[in-house]
């Protein structure tokens, strides 16, 4: 059994069949990568008669003129029951880099370790597969572990949707409500294009690090194939002005007859009433206004948006964002419900993206948790990260310095 270096087609025909693929392995993403100072290579870890038994795209980086590292971007593609195959994998992925300058290779396999929902209180339910961690470290391999959330290079915890069993009306009264009225509204979701992007990048810039060509990369390198959609959320604003007309005309019927129970018959219940209508009244009038002053700008706009990689049969939500400007009508609720509904004929399961594993309100990411966790997925807790160690001496000096915080967390 030998290391051997495969090329592009070679590695995508083991990776497409391989139980552990995923479009962070695939010559896309490898292509995308090397737009950002990445180099890299196809391995295939091949036995006498040249059948491969693992592979990974290791992505490569130098740290000095004389030293670099490798990422397995959720990988390795390999059997990790199979103990004697992994070893022997390593001990010749060790040996092949080693003498190449490489310090270590990260990898952060793709392997499910838990599951929990909101329904469990969010006590994760913990599989087999836990006993691959101390078998890796038993390997001389570092787990990296979290000092604070989101400090890996991959989420551990997704939560995933099953859109054949995604249902809208199993969802909290408060996201139907909202929903429903993005549709009365008419709010629709829409495929963009690449002229798009600039568009889209104004619902996400607050929260990522990286440029608006990074995102229009991702877009060029993944639609060659078709696996990524950019959609957006439109709103019509003269369906809007009108359903909000007819919602304000109901509501000042409501509020005559609870005049005329004043006059009447006065008591508290009815004076609550009467209160709680009167608000409504001046919430729809204010909405009246503001629809009046977009119809005269604008007949449609777009008002929310999220980047969607499709592989095989799930696809990923890459990265999501409405306008502040729009959030009174809900655009981030209405378009996480619509990318359901588009995908859920042709696709299994939706990855949300990442949570956090703190599922309580002390997570400063307890808002995001919160809106991903009320759409009734299911949260899957991942192995996690790992550095396979090609230089022991240099890799205990590297620890020392701050290299690897400062070019992982930022990653």
């Amino acid at each position: 059994m030998k290391i051997v270096e495969l090329t592009n087609q070679q590695f995508d025909e083991f990776a497409k069949f391989h139980a552990l693929n995923n479009y962070c392995q695939t010559p896309k993403y490898a292509l995308l990568m090397s737009e950002y100072g990445y180099n890299y290579d196809y391995i295939g870890y091949v036995d006498d008669a040249g059948n491969i038994k693992a592979a990974s795209l290791i992505l490569i980086r130098k740290i000095t003129n004389h030293a670099k590292y490798g990422y397995a971007p959720k990988g390795f593609l390999i059997n990790y029951y199979d103990k004697d195959l992994v070893q022997s994998f390593f001990d010749a992925l060790r040996e092949y880099y080693k003498g190449k300058d490489f310090i270590f290779i990260k990898f952060n396999p793709e392997i499910i370790i838990g599951q929990t929902t909101k329904a469990r209180n969010f006590i994760v339910d913990y599989n087999n597969n836990v006993k691959v961690i101390d078998e890796l470290k038993s390997m001389n391999v570092k787990r990296r572990l979290e000092s604070f959330e989101f400090e890996l290079m991959q989420p551990k915890f997704n939560a995933y949707v099953n859109l054949r069993q995604f249902d809208y009306k199993k969802l909290k009264r408060n996201y139907r409500k909202k929903i429903k009225h993005c549709l009365d509204y008419g709010m629709k979701l829409v495929t963009g294009s690449p002229k798009d992007i600039d568009i889209f990048y104004q619902f996400i810039k607050g929260k990522t690090k990286h440029p608006i060509t990074y995102y229009r990369n991702y877009f060029n390198v993944f639609s060659r194939d078709n696996s990524i959609d950019l959609v957006l959320v439109q709103v019509d604003f003269e369906r809007y002005l009108s359903a909000i007309r007819e919602a304000h005309d109901k509501e000042a019927r409501i509020n005559d007859h609870y005049n005329e129970m004043i006059q009447t018959k006065v008591n508290q219940k009815t004076l609550n009433s009467k209160m709680n209508s009167d608000r409504k009244l001046q919430a729809y009038k204010e909405k009246i206004v503001k629809a009046t002053n977009e119809l005269k700008k604008q007949r449609t706009a777009f008002v929310g948006g999220a980047l969607v990689i499709k592989h095989y049969n799930r696809v990923s939500i890459l990265i999501s964002g409405y306008s502040n400007e729009y959030a009174y009508l809900n655009p981030h609720h209405f378009l996480y419900y619509a990318i359901f509904e588009r995908y859920k004929p042709y696709f299994n399961f939706c990855d949300m993206n990442g949570v956090t594993g703190v599922f309580d309100e002390k997570s400063k990411y307890n808002g995001l948790n919160k809106f991903k966790i009320d759409f009734n997925p299911t949260i899957y807790e991942f192995i996690g990260e790992f550095d396979l160690i090609c230089s022991e001496h240099l890799f205990k000096r590297l620890i020392k310095t701050s290299f690897i915080e400062d070019e992982f967390i930022n990653h």
